[in-house]
C-alpha cells in the first residue's frame, strides 16, 4: 500500500532525468561503519565520489513537502521508505554519471541552459524568469545556483546514460503478441490493447536493462552508505 501511493505521487524533484525509479530492484548497496572528520557530512560514497548528507536531507525534505502538500498522509513507514528510496536514486544517479564521464558522454553549456530555462517552476508566464530561479535555488532548493547548476549537470550526464541503455533494449514485433499472451493466457483483446501493451513490455525491457547495467558496475565501483550513522549523528 505505502508503496502503490508513493508511485502514485512520485514526481522527479529536478528536471532533467529519467523517471525510472529503481527502489526495491537495484540491490547490492553496502553499508561500511567509519568515524572521520572528512566523512562527517557524507550519506554515501560511490567510487570515492560523496554524496553530502546536506544535499540528501534537502532532497527528502522537498518529496515529503510534496507529498504532505497533495493531502498525502506521510506515516513513519513511508517517510523510511522515501528516505531509502532517495538515498538509492542519488547513488544511482552518481553511478551512472561516473560511468557517463568515463565513456565520454557531456552536457553542454547550451544543454544545461535550456533545460533550466524550460523548468516550470523557474518561469512567470511560461518565460523563464532569472530572479525567479535564484530565489527557488536559495530558498526552495536550499542551495546556491552554482551547485545547482554542478548538480544538475550530473544528474544530466546520468540521465543520457540511462537513455542510452533504454533504446538498447528491443522488442520484436511477434514477441509482443507472445508476451500478451503469456500474461493473459488468451490473445482476446490483444488488437485493440496491442500498442499500449507494447509500450509497456518496451518499458519494462529497458528498466530490465538499466538494472542489468547497474548491477554490473555495482560490482566494478566501491558503494558505501552511512545513513544509519547520520541519523545516530554518528
Amino acid at each position: 500500500m505505502i508503496t502503490s501511493t508513493l508511485r502514485r505521487y512520485r514526481q522527479p524533484l529536478f528536471i532533467g532525468v529519467i523517471a525510472i525509479f529503481l527502489i526495491g530492484i537495484f540491490v547490492g548497496l553496502g553499508g561500511y561503519y567509519f568515524s572521520g572528520a572528512d566523512l562527517a557530512d557524507t550519506v554515501a560514497s560511490v567510487g570515492g565520489r560523496k554524496i553530502a548528507y546536506g544535499k540528501y536531507r534537502n532532497r527528502v525534505n522537498q518529496y515529503l513537502e510534496s507529498l504532505r502538500e497533495k493531502k498525502v498522509d506521510v506515516t513513519p513507514a513511508m517517510e523510511n521508505e522515501v528516505k531509502q528510496g532517495m538515498l538509492r536514486d542519488m547513488i544511482v544517479d552518481e553511478l551512472l554519471a561516473g560511468e557517463a564521464e568515463r565513456l565520454g558522454l557531456r552536457v553542454t553549456d547550451m544543454e544545461l541552459s535550456l533545460s533550466i530555462q524550460s523548468t516550470p517552476a523557474f518561469q512567470r508566464e511560461g518565460r523563464f524568469d532569472q530572479e525567479l530561479y535564484f530565489q527557488a535555488v536559495r530558498y526552495s532548493l536550499k542551495s546556491s545556483p552554482e551547485q545547482f547548476e554542478a548538480d544538475q549537470r550530473r544528474q544530466m550526464l546520468s540521465g543520457k546514460l540511462k537513455a542510452l541503455i533504454a533504446r538498447s533494449a528491443k522488442v520484436a514485433p511477434g514477441e509482443v503478441r507472445e508476451e500478451f499472451v503469456r500474461e493473459t493466457q488468451s490473445d482476446k483483446g490483444f488488437d485493440k490493447k496491442k500498442d499500449e501493451f507494447a509500450q509497456a513490455l518496451r518499458q519494462k525491457r529497458a528498466l530490465e536493462a538499466i538494472n542489468a547495467y547497474l548491477r554490473q558496475l555495482a560490482t566494478q565501483v566501491e558503494i558505501r552508505t552511512y545513513l544509519e550513522q547520520r541519523e545516530q549523528g554518528v
